[in-house]
């Protein structure tokens, strides 16, 4: 993935915006599925540096209060997403500040027919053409379009911070690494024939719900994410039924001690609280001196996890036979 970091880098840096898209004041990002996990994990990550807010919108429609001075990224990997080139048929009747992030398909022609600023994926390091497993190219897409409106800093030493970590992360999760020193290969043997609960904090959000979906379509296994301290607030009363769910669930916990000392605490009460009811816990701590660097190797570890997950399960990572059969039924 470090590589789908520097060359989508490279390959997006020279995008030109124009003036007028320094007025934006919110953003709205459509996607779905993989082509949407980048602005979440964008708007977790550099929560504390975003100058405007991120809405993600997963569905056909614009929504309403989309107008003049917002922002609008329409994120399609294939380019041929029907919610998001039903969206692109409206969008422009509602504001001028578009912008597409995609490798080409319906969405690129439409762009290109409607001088539409874009970033255009040659995907050369993403052989599997899964959208899930391109999410570097995703991100970095979206990180430069949101920089060159002016309402996100990111320079190339970012970039080559978050490529560095993704090489120590493989280091630490890669298959080379032995299994009594591998918690991405533990963990896949401790959550096999599990509902897995995800909660994860601040920075590390959008990597959870990354984290969730490669559950979903790489290991093909179940799992929920929740986020701290919502959760506290109800999630925890709901784990005394049904009983044969709850006795095959695992709660994985994503700790930081960047998080607020608050939500580092919540971690913990937590924890007690679900080991008091008999409930499997695992707690993982993300590498990393930055928010940034911590959310990267969350998303490193997520997609190590599911890799092996998905050996155990004996199926093929690549393959989503569901998600196809859906779509060729919807034509």
């Amino acid at each position: 993935m470090d590589k789908q970091i520097t060359h989508g880098w490279e390959q997006s840096e020279s995008l030109e915006l124009p003036k007028r898209f320094e007025n934006a004041e919110n953003v709205c990002v459509v996607g779905m599925g993989g082509s949407a996990l980048g602005s979440d994990f964008i708007s977790a990550a550099f929560g504390g540096s975003l100058s405007a807010p991120i809405y993600i919108v997963n569905d056909y429609i614009i929504p309403a209060w989309v107008g003049k001075n917002t922002l609008v990224i329409l994120s399609s990997y294939s380019g041929n997403t029907e919610e998001v080139v039903a969206a692109a048929e409206e969008v422009l009747g509602k504001t001028d500040l578009v912008a597409v992030v995609t490798s080409g398909g319906k969405l690129g022609d439409w762009a290109e027919k409607n001088s539409i600023p874009a970033v255009v994926i040659d995907p050369k390091h993403n052989p599997s053409g899964q959208p899930r497993i391109g999410i570097g190219y995703g991100i970095v897409g979206q990180m430069v379009i949101l920089a060159k409106a002016g309402l996100l800093s990111v320079t190339k030493e970012d970039v080559q911070s978050m490529a560095l970590q993704m090489k120590r992360s493989h280091a630490e999760y890669g298959d080379a690494a032995e299994e009594d020193k591998n918690k991405a290969k533990q963990l896949a043997q401790n959550i096999k024939e599990s509902l897995v609960v995800l909660m994860t904090a601040e920075h590390t959000t959008g990597a959870g719900h990354i984290f969730q979906n490669q559950l979903h379509e790489t290991s093909k296994q179940l799992a929920v994410n929740f986020k701290l301290p919502e959760l506290n607030h109800h999630l925890l009363e709901g784990m005394s039924h049904p009983k044969a769910v709850i006795e095959k669930m695992v709660c994985v916990l994503v700790s930081s001690e960047l998080y607020n000392k608050r939500n580092q605490k919540r971690i913990e009460v937590t924890k007690e609280v679900l080991e008091k009811q008999d409930i499997c816990t695992e707690v993982f701590v993300p590498m990393g001196k930055t928010a940034l660097e911590q959310a990267v190797d969350v998303v490193m570890f997520a997609s190590y996890t599911t890799f092996y997950l998905a050996m155990l399960n004996n199926i093929n990572p690549a393959e989503i036979p569901w998600v196809d059969y859906f779509k060729e039924q919807m034509k």
